[in-house]
Order: structure tokens, then sequence, then C-alpha cells
């Protein structure tokens, strides 16, 4: 009996046994593992992780994983596919869509260990009660930040599979510098969900402010030409390299999106110093406390009281940096390392 029969069979077995559809696809390959399992003495586990990146080459997903193969010292192997994954230990998502389409194509990850990183809530397309399931064969699903565990238990996965762990900065690269320039910060590429309206809006209400934009893509912005011509804004395309400097000249560091993972400026805008105003999406509710280290603003909050909380963040004298110096890539990596070897 060949392939395409014994699937048949299984999937048939599925509609009399009232399986939703959605599940058939897993299931065949969790049984193709079991039948398989003799082919691990022949196909031995070659590395004790695999970070599955697809089509994150280049993304800020891809350097979170180099930032944790930096400090960890077992074997490590990076696949930019989500078919024929090679045998390992363990294997990280760099983005939860990844483990979803692979654990249809790869039985071998039935019999390993499969840890997903989840950044944000977003449509991949794909239905919400699928995803929720294939979270729940997971080993561990790794938050960026408390407010999304909260929000998949709600969802319906089991809270044992969830876990968060802050991002970082580099604490050598972000340096301390004493905040005297009166300049207002912004890091971000041009999206939707950065509120570009918003950060427009908060510069053209504070004429007497100094602002930079440190980013890329705002020429996609549909008020880009007025936003430029603002005075009181420097627009500035820099490679990462060059943050640190731009960086040194900000006193207040401001984050408007509606929906965020990190956001990772904002912890190397801490890093170096700068007092934080962020609105309340992603991990800015767990490295600030508002009034004192930074503000935290609602996500639906007008100019005018961004703009206050901007203000009031000047007249803030607390050490910033101290409140997230352990907030280091190293420790990131070791914190993601404890949960690898401890599942």
């Amino acid at each position: 009996m060949n392939k395409d029969s014994i699937r048949k069979i299984i999937f048939k077995t599925l509609r009399i046994l009232q399986i939703e559809e959605y599940k058939y696809p897993y299931i065949y390959e969790k049984l193709k593992s079991k039948f398989n399992i003799f082919l691990d003495n022949q196909n031995p586990k070659l590395y004790d992780i695999v970070f599955v990146i697809h089509d994150a080459k280049g993304w800020i997903l891809e350097g979170i994983c180099k930032e944790i193969v930096k400090y960890y010292s077992g074997k490590w192997y990076f696949a930019y596919s989500l078919d024929n994954l090679p045998p390992a230990k363990a294997y990280f998502f760099a983005h939860y869509a990844f483990f979803s389409i692979a654990l249809k194509r790869n039985p071998i990850l039935w019999r390993s260990k499969n840890f997903v990183w989840y950044t944000h809530p977003k449509d991949i397309g794909r239905e919400h009660e699928e995803l929720i399931y294939t979270f729940n064969q997971a080993t561990k699903i790794i938050s960026t930040c408390s407010e999304y565990v909260k929000l998949l238990q709600t969802q319906g996965v089991k809270p044992e599979k969830i876990t968060y762990v802050l991002g970082g900065a580099d604490p050598e690269i972000f340096q301390y510098h004493e905040r005297c320039h009166g300049v207002v910060g912004f890091c971000s590429s041009y999206y939707p969900r950065k509120s570009p309206d918003l950060m427009f809006n908060i510069i053209k209400s504070m004429p007497h402010r100094k602002f930079i934009l440190l980013g890329r893509d705002w020429e996609k912005y549909e008020n880009f030409a007025e936003l430029i011509a603002l005075q009181n804004l420097v627009y500035v395309e820099a490679p990462y390299s060059d943050y640190p400097q731009y960086y040194a000249q900000m006193d207040v560091f401001v984050s408007t999106s509606k929906l965020e993972g990190g956001p990772i400026p904002l912890i190397e805008a801490m890093m170096c110093n700068i007092v934080p105003v962020a609105s309340r999406t992603g991990f800015a509710p767990d490295v600030i406390v508002h009034g004192s280290n930074g503000f935290i603003f609602d996500i639906d909050s007008d100019c005018e009281t961004v703009c206050q909380l901007i203000e009031e963040a000047f007249n803030l004298k607390n050490n910033i940096r101290d409140t997230v110096y352990h907030l280091s890539w190293e420790n990131f990596s070791l914190n993601i390392q404890s949960l690898l070897n401890n599942h």
C-alpha cells in the first residue's frame, strides 16, 4: 500500500470520528512520526537546536536568533526553509506562522522539542482555531511580553505552554549619557500600526521642541512632504551601527505604536538614559513604571495627552539606564537557553 492510499484511509477514519478537518494534516504527520520512530538510529540528532528563520532573513527576527547563539555553547543551525528540517534535539521558530506550516511538513517535529517565538497578534490568513491548536502542540510559546501571555490564555492556549522573555539591548553599544540636549526622539520605520498621524501631530504641536525621527520608508507616509517640511524635525535614515550617536542626542524617547512585540528601540533608548514616553503596548508596561522611569499612555490617547507627558518627561531626574541594565542580549540568551534546557 502506497503513502497516498494510507493517507486517504487515515483521513477517512478521522472524518468518521468527526475530527475537525483542519487537524487532519497534523494528525497524519504525527502518525508518520510514530511509525518512523525506528529511523532515529539512522538519523541521529545533528544539532542541539535548529533556528527556523524561513523568509525572515535580514529581519529583526533573524537578529534575535543571532543574539541567542552568540552566547550559546551547543551545536546550532539556521534553517531558511520550512521543508526537510535537519534532525535536532530542539527547534526554535523565529515566527509563530512558521511553526504551523512546518508542523504539517516535518514529522520529525513531533518527536522533538519545539519553541515558538511570539511577537504580537497578526492576521496570517489562518483560521484562529487552527492556530491555537498548533500552539498547544508546541513545547513552549515564548512571548515578547506579559500582555500576550494573558491574551493567548484567554484564546485557549494552555497556561503551561506559555511564558515570556523580554528583549534586550547591548549596554556596551548603547551607553549612558546625561540628558541636556532637549531633543525628543522617535525610532521607527514606517508602518500604519506605528500611528504616524499621532507622531506627525506631536511634532507639529510642539514647535518649541526639537525632534529626531530615526528610521526608514517614511516616504510611503501620505503626509511625508508636510512632515519633513517641519522646521523642528530632522529625519534620519542611517545604518543600525550609527544609531547610538543619534540616541546620544535625545533626552526623551517616544513610541506611539498601536501594536508592538517590543519595541526593541525602547530598551535601547532607556539604556542610554533617555526618558521613555510609550503607548501601552508590547513590553512597555513590563519595563516602564509610570512616573518613575518613564511614562505610559493608552493607545487611543490624543495628541495633547502625549505632549503633556513629553513635557513631564523633561522634568524627570531619575537614572533610567539602571532600570533596564539587566535587559542585555546576553541575559536574554541565557533566559532562552534556560527554557531550552528545562523542558
